[in-house]
């Protein structure tokens, strides 16, 4: 489990990153922009069926969603908006994350509970300083994006957006929303190695009759879990990335009552019932009301 990576990664795996990266794009586009609340296409009233169990009002699909974004812009582009520097994301954060893991001894204990716990604050640190150090491109790929909502120009290129953020807010600029980052990272990778580690300590791979994989990871979905119970804070940080920068997304009424702080967000959000909005792209989304999506008439052109 990583416990002899180290040095900056190899081409090979930096490849199959970005390409991974870029294929999913027009998701990772279409998923921002519902986290912050933007819905411009109505939800259609649906009976219930096999599909659709409760009935009511269900937002359409996601490549609906993309078919809308590229006639709005004239262009199938824009469903790339923001891919720059994501990657670079991707690049900064792996080459951290396996640099620091090289100069972090691994635990030479006898002792398993000594070991489990040297590993998983090891991770755990890696994981932070990958974080921190990419931050910065995460507010510019998520500027970037929510621009497409009021079509601002300052933001619809990497160094527009760059020198918009330096000259408007500074450098703590780009770190808006990092603490829930930083949370929902390091929580989330510290519940991943635990668990990887147990498993591997009693042999439940082999117990449970499950391949042994060459690296020695558990090919038990940990991942999965890591991102189902990191996603409340994955939301808040996208959220606090775009809070209060001059865009039209402040204006939407899915995120009023988030702008004070992340902790403001966080409990609006789960008050609202909204923790989980923009988790579950592939089947349908129920619209809570017909009055919370409605945006401004300059955010609906026609």
């Amino acid at each position: 489990m990583d416990r002899l990576s180290g040095g900056l990664p190899s081409v090979g795996d930096l490849a199959v990153n970005c390409v991974y990266t870029a294929l999913l794009q027009p998701v990772n586009v279409v998923k921002i922009l519902i986290q912050v609340g933007y819905e411009p296409l109505p939800p259609t009233y649906r009976k219930p069926s096999m599909f659709f169990f409760s009935g009511g009002y269900y937002y359409p699909n996601i490549f609906k969603y993309m078919k809308y974004l590229s006639d709005k812009e004239g262009t199938r582009l824009v469903l790339y908006r923001g891919l720059t520097p994501r990657l670079g994301g991707v690049f900064i954060t792996n080459s951290v994350r396996s640099e620091v893991l090289a100069a972090l001894p691994v635990s030479t204990s006898k002792c398993p509970p000594e070991q489990i716990a040297a590993e998983v604050g090891r991770q755990c640190a890696a994981t932070a300083l990958a974080v921190i150090t990419s931050h910065p491109l995460l507010v510019v790929t998520n500027r970037m994006i929510v621009s497409l909502i009021g079509g601002e120009d300052k933001y619809s290129t990497v160094t527009g957006a760059i020198a918009t953020i330096f000259s408007e807010e500074g450098l703590w600029g780009f770190y808006a929303g990092i603490i829930p980052h930083l949370l929902g990272e390091v929580s989330g990778k510290a519940i991943e190695v635990l668990i990887q580690e147990i498993v591997e300590k009693i042999e439940l791979n082999k117990k449970l009759g499950l391949p042994a994989p060459a690296d020695g990871k558990t090919t038990l979905p940990v991942s999965a879990i890591h991102g189902f119970l990191s996603y409340p804070l994955q939301l808040t940080t996208t959220i606090m990335t775009v809070n209060n920068c001059g865009l039209a997304v402040s204006d939407l009424p899915a995120i009023q009552g988030t702008q004070i702080s992340w902790l403001a967000c966080i409990k609006a959000l789960w008050n609202g019932g909204n923790i989980k909005r923009g988790s579950n792209l592939m089947f349908a989304r129920k619209a809570a009301d017909q009055s919370w999506h409605t945006l401004p008439a300059l955010l609906y052109p026609s």
